[in-house]
């Protein structure tokens, strides 16, 4: 994250928590435990904070539910890779040889009749 970034994210911030500290240390704080983070995840947890907490959020629960965040991208695009393999292999299935099933019931019934 830059640090425009930041000041971007504080602003969010200061628009719903009046309480929030936007002076320049504070920013020079959040942007140092911030700057190795992607700010699309920050603003998506920072946003869902928003929703169901009457306070500010602090910097653990800015960086919190990343990990949650790429997973379910990361389980997304494997369920969607499945899909596409089922959707390609049905496209590629070819109906059994008439006749087979009848054959193997046949083969089976000899191997009883054996006993």
């Amino acid at each position: 994250m830059k640090r425009a970034q930041v000041i971007d994210l504080l602003i969010k911030l200061k628009e719903e928590y009046s309480q929030v500290d936007t002076s320049i240390p504070e920013i020079d704080r959040l942007y140092e435990n911030l700057k190795d983070f992607p700010f699309d995840v920050a603003c998506e947890n920072v946003r869902q904070h928003m929703l169901t907490n009457p306070w500010p959020p602090k910097i653990a629960q800015i960086r919190g539910g990343a990990s949650d965040l790429r997973d379910q991208r990361k389980f997304k695009d494997q369920t969607a890779e499945y899909f596409a393999e089922r959707d390609k292999a049905q496209a590629a299935a070819k109906p059994m040889p008439t006749g087979w099933k009848e054959a193997l019931y046949a083969r089976l019934n000899k191997g009883t009749a054996a006993q």
